[in-house]
């Protein structure tokens, strides 16, 4: 007989034991558990390997290809789902697309206010940052030469510069005398001083000046036996002089320049004899100023520039003062083309009065250039110049001129050509033409003194000194000349021809004006401490006034320098090897063979 277990909850009355049941139940909710996460922790897995390799396809980088578009379609199409995103859901933005608005106004510019702003530099290299380099400084410096010569001719020459706070200061004296290689007269001597300063004010402004003073005296050549005979001795002439000069350059970069320039002038002239017919005396004080500005054009390497300047000369003659002044403005242009062709124009309007002669003139300088490689090249030139000189550059001319000479400025229109060759380094050829028309050129003549002269002492006509005389003249010359130098610089020469064809307009010769000159220099260094050098100069037949001719000489001169030490050398000059009996201005012959010695010293 089976038993029929019954389970009944109620009264909380069973027949299993209340310790069993609690095991049993224990054991049921374990065992659900242990079930439920199995199954939680496998489907978790399975979601995250699906997330995981759905990761991996889209964040991979390869693109997708597919080969058939390639091998039968013939087209390449790449998908990189890596790339691509899923958009937000419920947020579905517009594209940002950048457009142009259709109804836009271009912007027009021109040329001109395109490269308005665009500064002119220089096209060249940057400057290099600069270098600390320890250098000894300059100090103060001490040249001088003494020597004598034949005939007692001493002579002396110091140079003396020192650096002073910004600037530079140099003082030279240059003296030359004689007693002189003719019995009676050929004396003379030649003493200048000169006061050199330079101040840098800035950066872009430098000042220059400089004091010369200069006293000399020149025996005059000896007149006829008649004439001497009154006259008890040679007659002197002295000159004495200051030139004061100033200048202002100012550089604002490398193209912009202004110089400001002055120069202030005293000059005095005396004729000392017995006789009152050659006693005389002359004066002049001037003052020149000068402006001139550049700066750059539009393309490279093109300038503008002004220029203006004043000459003013009051000279005293025979008791009477005479104005003469000069005043002249103009600008000019310059380009250089491909660095290979250069045009420089300038041209000036002038006035000059010189209580004899009055006249506005036109002032041209035109000069096109032309460079190959610095092998090749020459130009061509137009000219036109209005001259003043001043007293004391005629008494320098010709040392025999009368003090009292009537001044007069002349002008001067030509034109020149020249071609080059430059055959080796530092070496060259050149050959040019220049022809020139000169309206009241300057020029000496021999003072004659008539019979009936009431200063003549003698019932003869008498031949004097020199004058100076005006008349328009032409001039034609061709030239032919060649520098050299060789053994890196140790040996170097030059040699010279000039043809010329000096004319009056009344068809004569200018007086004294040679027709043909040759010069030509040849100096060698032996040694660094042995210098040798020699020098030649032949001028061909002159003409005077009157068919007369001047004979043409041939001079010849060498030199040695031979250097001790640093601070101690000696030389040896001697002139007119060939002792040639020649005359520079007709009455006076000039010194035969001279002979000079001296030291030099360097501190």
């Amino acid at each position: 007989m089976s038993k029929k277990c019954t389970f009944s909850t109620m009264n909380n009355s069973s027949i299993v034991p209340h310790s069993a049941q609690t095991e049993m139940t224990g054991l049921i909710l374990a065992s659900t558990a242990s079930t439920f996460y199995g199954f939680a922790l496998a489907l978790l897995i399975w979601l995250m390997s699906a997330d995981i390799l759905a990761q991996g396809i889209q964040n991979t980088l390869l693109p997708e290809i597919n080969p058939q578009d390639i091998e039968i379609r013939s087209e390449f199409k790449a998908n990189f789902p890596g790339l691509r995103r899923q958009p937000i859901l419920g947020f579905n933005p517009r594209p940002r697309v950048f457009q142009i608005d259709p109804h836009r106004m271009p912007f027009l510019e021109s040329r001109e206010a395109a490269v308005s702003g665009i500064s002119v530099t220089a096209l060249d290299r940057p400057q290099e940052p600069a270098k600390i380099v320890w250098v000894t400084p300059r100090r103060p410096k001490l040249t001088s030469q003494l020597g004598m010569g034949w005939f007692v001719s001493p002579e002396l020459r110091v140079n003396y510069y020192s650096l002073i706070e910004g600037g530079l200061l140099g003082v030279g004296t240059t003296f030359e005398s004689s007693s002189g290689h003719l019995i009676d007269a050929s004396g003379y001597r030649n003493l200048g001083f000169n006061i050199d300063y330079l101040k840098k004010l800035s950066e872009s402004k430098t000042l220059t000046s400089q004091l010369s003073l200069n006293n000399d005296f020149n025996r005059m050549y000896v007149l006829s036996d008649e004439m001497q005979n009154l006259l008890a001795g040679v007659p002197k002439k002295i000159n004495q002089g200051m030139i004061w000069s100033a200048r202002l350059d100012e550089h604002k970069n490398s193209f912009h320049k202004n110089s400001y320039a002055i120069q202030v002038g005293l000059f005095e002239s005396e004729l000392n004899s017995v006789v009152s017919a050659i006693q005389d005396n002359g004066s002049s004080s001037f003052i020149v100023a000068e402006l001139n500005r550049s700066w750059p054009a539009q393309q490279v390497r093109e300038y503008w520039s002004l220029q203006s300047g004043v000459d003013v000369h009051l000279n005293k003659v025979d008791g009477s003062a005479n104005l003469l002044y000069l005043i002249r403005a103009g600008g000019g242009y310059a380009h250089l083309i491909d660095y290979t062709w250069a045009v420089d124009l300038e041209t000036s309007l002038a006035y000059a009065d010189d209580t004899i002669n009055s006249g506005i003139y036109l002032e041209p300088d035109a000069t096109i250039s032309y460079n190959y490689n610095d092998r090749l090249g020459g130009f061509v030139r137009l000219s036109g110049k209005l001259k003043n000189p001043s007293l004391m550059e005629w008494q320098e001319y010709n040392r025999f001129l009368t003090p009292s000479i009537q001044l007069q400025h002349s002008y001067h229109l030509g034109i020149s050509a020249e071609v080059f060759w430059n055959f080796i380094q530092n070496s060259r050829i050149y050959s040019g033409i220049q022809w020139e028309q000169i309206k009241r050129f300057g020029y000496a003549q021999l003072e004659q003194l008539d019979a009936i002269n009431p200063d003549n002492p003698t019932a003869n006509k008498q031949k004097l000194f020199y004058n100076l005389n005006y008349a328009d003249a032409k001039v034609t010359m061709f030239y032919l000349g060649s520098t050299a130098v060789w053994l890196d610089g140790d040996l170097q020469g030059m040699t010279e021809i000039r043809l010329r064809n000096p004319r009056l307009t009344s068809n004569q010769d200018i007086p004294y004006e040679e027709k043909m000159k040759i010069e030509g220099s040849l100096s060698y260094s032996i040694t660094p401490k042995l210098l040798l050098g020699a020098s030649m100069m032949m001028v061909g037949p002159r003409t005077t006034i009157g068919s007369q001719q001047v004979d043409g000489f041939i001079l010849i001169h060498s030199r040695m320098r031979y250097s001790f030490n640093e601070n101690l050398g000696a030389y040896i000059r001697l002139n007119n090897l060939l002792s040639q009996r020649y005359e520079w201005w007709q009455g006076f012959q000039e010194a035969p063979l001279h002979l000079y010695g001296g030291i030099n010293f360097e501190f």
